[in-house]
């Protein structure tokens, strides 16, 4: 269980030291025994043997007891502090690649067909032949070009009398154009001077008619009421009097909104509408006009146009006749041959028989005699890590075999493509191995450790020794006949050791393993809530030992606090 209350980012090995929690003193309920009674001298005779007999029993219980607590009390484990040195290395698992790849692309327009391809792993020389792609496309191409050259002439010809007839047509569009707006004008003026008004003045009268019903119906409903009192007319004639001037003051209210809408909304709408109709028609006329320029403008310069025509479709021949020459796609670099795979998937893109498109990569041509690791490192570790730190590589198949390297290249900005969460923040960091190589082949699992900084004669406890509590680090000192705990301040740690930088002494002996009674000896966090609720420590575990660490070549924590633990990263 990690802290979690500190405000102070932990050194990694004390992610596992507990909060401790103080510790319920034991109880002990007991009773005097009842004075003995006794009648005659015999009895009292019988309760002295009793008596002796408990005490005997009891004296040699306390021995027992006082013996096994002697025992316990010798397995105390101490620690007499010391100086002492030790590595703080961060160990990551990556991927081994090469350090310089070239990229095969298709250069081919469209979607051509794989028909032949280089095993891969082969190891290609430059101009080795790698991928042959189908050209029955570019054939069929050709052709057409071939055709387009030929009719570019004949287009020429026809030009003159193409003009003429652009004319005539330009100028019966723009007749169109005109009528158009004509027609949108008068529909907005009949509109506003006739539609209009009689939607209104139709709602105008609907709403006077509903008055008028209104009040005819109250008027009746009043003489009901006295013809009710008198009893000429019955309770049910009554009630569909007052019923009918319900309906009437419905149907008014209904009125009343019909005009509102008409006056507010549907005439307002339909005069914008064909407002917004002329307003149309003028720049569709307009449009016409400038288009009818601009077409006769074009048609005007079509002679010396079919000429620039013909030039481009020559043109267009000759690339075509580059792209059959690019079917077949040459090594342009030595490398060994690796199929291109997307970062996701495993599997090859490209095979024969596939299609691929213009610029796809096709094949990856990695210089194998230069290697690095690519690493990805939690945002949380990165700080540590600076370019140019040294670190010893492992690689899966090399058995006892160690590479060194150092760190060659940090990402600058951080990722989040993990697919099953997308909140881990990572830092894409290369190793570049010393040294080059005809063995090694890219793909391979590598572990790697980075040497952060080695810690020269520090104070150092082991990182069991460390108990936190409340955001703080504490180590419980022994004074012989007395043990208390002493808050420290930490500083870089390793998977075994944590380094002191203030709190306690050379030579200082401290306690690896304490008692639940100790545990009490921390401080406890202040103030109780105002509904009562007991002090946080109070409801947390006690505080405990964490495992024991591995061997201090594992990897190590930033420093507490979140400074570096190297040099700045360049």
């Amino acid at each position: 269980m990690s802290v979690t209350d500190s405000t102070e980012v932990l050194p990694r090995p004390l992610e596992n030291v507990r909060e401790a929690a103080p510790v319920q003193e034991p109880q002990t309920d007991w009773a005097p025994l009842p004075p003995s009674s006794g009648k005659s001298k015999r009895n009292r005779l019988r309760l002295i043997a009793i008596a002796a007999a408990i005490v005997l029993a009891l004296g040699t219980f306390a021995v027992l007891r006082w013996a096994s607590g002697s025992n316990a009390a010798g397995d105390i484990q101490l620690f007499k502090v010391t100086r002492r040195s030790f590595p703080i290395v961060l160990q990551e698992t990556g991927e081994l690649k090469a350090a310089h790849v070239t990229d095969v692309r298709c250069e081919l327009e469209g979607r051509p067909t794989i028909i032949w391809l280089v095993p891969e792993g082969t190891h290609a020389k430059k101009g080795d032949l790698l991928v042959e792609l189908a050209s029955d496309e570019i054939d069929d191409k050709i052709r057409d070009a071939d055709i387009k050259v030929a009719t570019t002439k004949a287009a020429y010809e026809a030009a003159e009398k193409e003009f003429q007839i652009l004319k005539d047509q330009n100028q019966s569009d723009i007749s169109k154009a005109k009528l158009a707006l004509w027609l949108a004008e008068q529909a907005l003026e009949k509109y506003e001077k006739g539609d209009g008004e009689q939607l209104k003045q139709a709602d105008e009268l609907a709403l006077k008619k509903a008055e008028n019903i209104l009040d005819r119906a109250q008027k009746k409903l009043k003489d009901s009421i006295e013809l009710h009192k008198k009893g000429f007319i019955t309770r049910l004639d009554l009630e569909n009097d007052e019923f009918e001037v319900i309906q009437a003051k419905m149907e008014l209210a209904k009125a009343e909104l019909a005009l509102e809408v008409t006056t507010k909304y549907t005439i307002p709408m339909a005069v914008e509408e064909k407002k917004s109709a002329v307003e149309e028609a003028r720049k569709e006329l307009a449009r016409t006009e400038r288009a009818s320029q601009a077409s006769e403008a074009k048609a005007a310069a079509d002679v010396a146009a079919k000429k620039s025509e013909y030039d481009l479709n020559v043109d267009k021949l000759k690339k075509l006749h580059d792209q059959k020459q690019k079917a077949r796609i040459l090594a342009p670099a030595d490398g060994l041959v690796v199929y291109y795979r997307e970062e996701w998937d495993d599997q090859p893109r490209i095979n024969v028989g596939a299609q691929t498109v213009e610029r796809a990569r096709l094949i990856e041509l990695p210089d194998t005699s230069r290697m690095k690791v690519v690493l990805r490192v939690h945002e949380a570790k990165v700080e540590m890590i600076s370019k140019g730190l040294p670190a010893t590589v492992e690689i899966e198949g090399f058995t006892g075999q160690r590479f060194t390297g150092h760190v060659s290249n940090i990402a600058v900005l951080a990722n989040a493509r993990h697919w099953s969460n997308r909140n881990l923040k990572e830092y894409e960091t290369e190793i570049l191995l010393d040294g080059t190589f005809t063995q090694l082949k890219p793909g391979a699992t590598a572990r790697a450790e980075i040497l952060v900084t080695e810690l020269k004669d520090v104070l150092a406890v082991p990182v069991q020794a460390i108990f936190a509590k409340g955001g703080k680090y504490f180590v419980f000192l022994d004074e012989g006949e007395k043990v208390r705990p002493v808050e420290v301040k930490v500083g870089l740690a390793s998977t075994e050791y944590v380094e002191i930088k203030e709190g306690l002494s050379e030579g200082a002996t401290i306690r690896l393993a304490v008692t639940d009674e100790m545990k009490l000896l921390l401080p406890q966090e202040k103030g109780p809530d105002a509904q009562g609720e007991e002090p946080r420590d109070r409801r947390e575990a006690a505080a405990s030992r964490p495992a024991v660490a591995a061997p201090a070549s594992r990897p190590a924590a930033r420093p507490a606090g979140g400074a570096p633990a190297s040099r700045p990263r360049s």
